[in-house]
């Protein structure tokens, strides 16, 4: 098992324990310095005692456990307000919120690139309202794709 699956596996044990949910990991940096990045989530939000508990819990974890080589530098955080979104669970749960999504091939004229409002998604696709309609993009479509926090709305 590779160091990111062990820090996947902790970080979902941890979490799970505490109701919240597992929103990403990134790991990144040279070899010896490694950054983990651990990113959670709760339905209503997160507050930072909870954020400084789940980190000391990873840290003594990843501690005990040792499979990252060298040093390493943990950050816990909430995802934010404007959050990648990666899987078919995380735009299930952004469904109503304003994305930008951009593909490997064109879904709307001239461009890769779809700023609309995520109207749903399912284990394939996600569909996006646009001023013009519907587009329907499957997830291998994507290149990347994040929230958009839209100031006045709360989301």
């Amino acid at each position: 098992m590779g160091a990111l699956e062990e820090v996947k596996g902790l970080a979902e044990a941890v979490t799970r324990r505490r109701s919240l949910r597992l929103w990403d990991i990134e790991m990144g940096g040279q070899p010896g310095r490694a950054i983990v990045r651990v990113f959670v989530d709760k339905d209503g939000g997160i507050d930072l005692d909870t954020v400084a508990e789940v980190s000391e819990e990873i840290s003594r974890g990843l501690d005990l456990r040792d499979p990252i080589q060298g040093r390493y530098m943990l950050e816990v955080s909430t995802p934010g307000l404007e959050r990648n979104l990666r899987s078919a669970e995380h735009f299930k749960l952004s469904v109503g919120r304003a994305v930008v999504v951009k593909t490997t091939t064109q879904f709307v004229p001239n461009s890769n690139r779809i700023e609309g409002t995520l109207e749903d998604a399912d284990d394939r696709a996600a569909r996006i309202a646009l001023d013009g309609g519907t587009v329907e993009v499957p997830y291998d479509q994507i290149k990347s794709a994040r929230t958009v926090f839209e100031w006045g709305t709360g989301r």
